[in-house]
């Protein structure tokens, strides 16, 4: 109990602090320009076709991408702007995962997992000691790309 009580108390001090002013102004900062790139991405969205952006990602993670990551010994990751759709897809005031029982079972894992509708697509998350990344087809569910 009293390790908490001191926890709490350099919490509260540090809240008090020109550096915790500083983190989140910060912070403020970044959600403003992330909103405005969301923005103007809607805006693309309106005189783009959204299917050609997402296959010149899927591209990009192709085997080149896989063997780097590997080699750099680490999991295969979405790039920065595959990272950006997922970001927007799944952001709370866009909508809500999509509940699984709703969807077709080859989409159902055994693991909990989340899903996301956009565009003709469907994301999915499913966690377990990490994240595995899954984007489908939505008319044929064919699976596009795995990370």
């Amino acid at each position: 109990m009293v390790k908490v009580k001191n926890l709490t108390g350099k919490l509260d001090e540090w809240l008090k602090s020109p550096e915790a002013n500083i983190y989140f102004e910060k912070k403020k900062k970044d959600f403003l320009i992330l909103t405005g790139r969301y923005k103007r991405f809607e805006v693309w969205l309106e005189n783009n076709d959204f299917d050609k952006l997402m296959y010149r990602i899927i591209l990009e993670h192709g085997d080149n991408w896989l063997d780097k990551c590997w080699h750099n010994g680490i999991h295969p990751f979405p790039n920065n702007k595959l990272k950006f759709i997922i970001g927007y897809v799944t952001k709370d005031d866009f909508q809500h995962p999509l509940k699984n029982d709703s969807l077709d079972a080859d989409l159902d894992v055994d693991f909990p997992s989340e899903i996301w509708e956009f565009k003709g697509y469907y994301f999915q998350f499913i966690h377990g000691q990490g994240t595995i990344i899954r984007i489908y087809n939505k008319d044929d569910l064919r699976l596009l790309l795995q990370l």
